[in-house]
């Protein structure tokens, strides 16, 4: 019965050591499977954050590059008005003189043309050169064409308009009458 006691004893510290064991285990268990949810989350939000990072670095780069357009071509529509006013200050500028008053006067015309366009090339306004120039379609605008023996085929015979460039984009091309 001794014997007998004993092995129950023994059977029990067993069983209770074997309950511990698999305890411990379960519980090592079950912290290693939180520790990989834990480390999977931190990862998706560590990914989730540099993807929100990202777009709002291009964002910010786009929103720059926008401005700064917008801030160099800001003029564009002033400038598109004022270019008429400029074409009617160089027809009367062609118109014949006779008189000494009408010439005084076209002379002082001149000089307000000569500042107005000095004014306009200060804020980026730029003529486009045409005339004995080769015809480049992506300046010019060909409304006519001549046949001159004397000069190369494609070269600009003739400025019907004077074109322009607000910082090197073309707000009007020139017209122009090319050798054929």
């Amino acid at each position: 019965m001794k014997n007998e006691i004993l092995e129950e004893e023994e059977t029990t510290e067993t069983k209770a050591e074997d309950v511990e064991v698999t305890e411990e285990a379960e519980a090592e268990e079950s912290d290693a499977d939180k520790i990989a949810a834990l480390e999977a989350e931190v990862n998706k939000w560590k990914t989730d954050y540099y993807k929100v990072f990202a777009d709002m670095e291009n964002l910010k780069k786009r929103l720059e590059r926008d401005h700064a357009n917008q801030m160099k071509f800001m003029m564009q529509n002033i400038m598109e008005e004022l270019l008429p006013v400029i074409d009617n200050f160089e027809r009367s500028l062609q118109a014949e003189t006779t008189s000494e008053e009408a010439g005084n006067f076209k002379k002082g015309t001149q000089m307000i043309h000569d500042q107005m366009l000095a004014i306009l090339e200060k804020n980026g306004l730029e003529v486009i050169p045409a005339e004995g120039e080769p015809f480049d379609p992506n300046v010019h605008q060909a409304v006519m064409t001549e046949h001159d023996d004397t000069k190369e085929e494609g070269i600009v015979l003739q400025e019907l308009q004077r074109g322009y460039k607000l910082k090197g984009r073309v707000i009007r091309a020139t017209l122009v009458k090319v050798n054929q």
